[in-house]
């Protein structure tokens, strides 16, 4: 009994000279007479269950050497890469660091940000909806009889903004100008300036701004890639569907076996759970944080608002969720789309000779469709070829070759794969052996 007492005595004495000290803990330790009850904080654990071990085989050792000598030469920290063929995951794997501080080794689980290869989902979702019949093609966006005729977005300055339709957006031809003579999602103090509200902005905020100027062009008429179109695109998923853009976006996603997918954060401390961090070229200019701090900081955090960016360019994913949405939209008959034919053939159809006014695609004919993104941080590829085989490549790291990086992915991929002469069998989209990790 005396014993007890003093081990009880002893606990008490101990948790009261660390609460002194400052030293907390997640959960305080409980002393019983008894037996000793300690309560440990609950680690996420990584679902996913493909590691790099799934993938060595010796028929892809010469594009491992490839990818290798790719990643050595444009100093590229972190890589991840997945490729199908006719609707099997044959190949997905990780090269080098998702973290440098760390020295975590990037594996097949990891979230890596898509940047462009977002507006290829925004399209697919437009698409579900066309297909609900919740929206059309043809469409109005904005005006009373538009789609966003909320009483906010009736006070507008150009009445070429009735004009626009649902399929000018996806096609880059909405005719916007403004002030900045920019990409109004990229110049986030100079819009929180103009609007007088704190920096960085909504995209709501943006939109209002957009709302006070020029529609230059005839809407339909005249190509210019537009991040703020697809980001109004995802104010007409909500209308349409009733709920936030990105709960929609997960939901239709969820029957693919697409579950980790989310849109991310501007800030290093906000990264989601197996997120990548990411990295620019040693040279790379410094920007103002978008916070209005007035510090120059990197561009792969706060100086860029991917939060407002989301619909454009702010999805998270890993090369086998993209994959597994392509083989869903790719027109082949390996695997059931979900999409019908009739819109895939609506996104992929290019709407003149330049093959880029297409639905969420960068570009299309008759040999590949390809999506490319880029942003500090990020150098990513999705392409699905004629010959049955597509690919998904993402760096966390961008080069000072800035959007012209995706021809050199591009190249690394076709030479790779080139090198290919007995695939593998094994469906990767089908592994479920790997146990849980923490």
């Amino acid at each position: 009994m005396l014993k007890n007492f003093w081990i009880y005595f002893g606990g008490v004495v101990l948790a009261s000279w660390l609460s002194s000290c400052g030293v907390k803990s997640e959960k305080v330790r409980e002393v019983s007479l008894d037996k000793e009850v300690v309560a440990q904080p609950a680690k996420p654990t990584i679902d996913f269950p493909l590691r790099n071990h799934h993938s060595n085989y010796s028929e892809m050792v010469k594009l491992d050497t490839l990818i290798h000598r790719f990643m050595r030469y444009w100093d590229v920290q972190g890589l991840s890469l997945g490729i199908v063929k006719d609707g099997k995951l044959l190949y997905a794997k990780a090269y080098g660091e998702a973290d440098t501080i760390s020295h975590e080794k990037t594996a097949p689980y990891h979230l890596f940000r898509t940047a462009s290869v977002s507006k290829l989902v925004t399209a697919v979702a437009i698409m579900k909806l066309v297909e609900a019949k919740k929206i059309s093609l043809d469409q109005a966006v904005f005006g009373k009889k538009g789609i966003l005729n909320d009483t906010t977005y009736l006070h507008y300055k150009s009445p070429n903004l009735l004009k626009i339709k649902v399929e000018h957006l996806l096609t880059h031809t909405g005719g916007w100008r403004n002030i900045y003579r920019t990409d109004p999602m990229f110049v986030p103090l100079a819009v929180a300036k103009r609007m007088q509200v704190k920096s960085p902005p909504s995209f709501e905020t943006t939109l209002q701004f957009m709302l006070t100027q020029e529609v230059a062009f005839e809407p339909g008429k005249f190509y210019d890639y537009s991040n703020f179109g697809y980001c109004v695109l995802g104010k007409v998923v909500e209308k349409a569907a009733g709920m936030p853009y990105e709960k929609y976006v997960q939901q239709i996603l969820k029957p693919l076996g697409i579950e980790r997918m989310r849109l991310g954060k501007n800030r290093r401390q906000d990264q989601a759970f197996t997120e990548v961090s990411y990295y620019e070229h040693a040279n790379a200019e410094k920007k103002l944080s978008c916070y209005n701090t007035g510090d120059s900081v990197a561009r792969t955090y706060d100086a860029t608002n991917i939060e407002a960016l989301g619909p454009a360019g702010g999805w998270l994913a890993t090369p086998t969720d993209l994959l597994r949405l392509v083989t869903a939209i790719d027109g082949f008959s390996t695997v059931p789309d979900f999409l019908t034919p009739a819109s895939i053939k609506a996104m992929t159809t290019p709407r003149d000779s330049s093959e880029k006014k297409v639905l969420g695609w960068k570009a299309c004919n008759a040999q590949r469709w390809w999506r490319t993104g880029s942003l500090a941080g990020t150098g990513i590829v999705v392409k699905r070829r004629q010959d049955g085989i597509s690919y998904a490549i993402i760096t966390n790291t961008s080069t000072w070759r800035g959007p012209g990086f995706s021809y050199e992915l591009e190249g690394v991929m076709r030479r790779g794969i080139k090198t290919i002469k007995q695939w593998p069998k094994k469906d990767l989209f089908l592994v479920t052996d790997s146990t849980a990790v923490q």
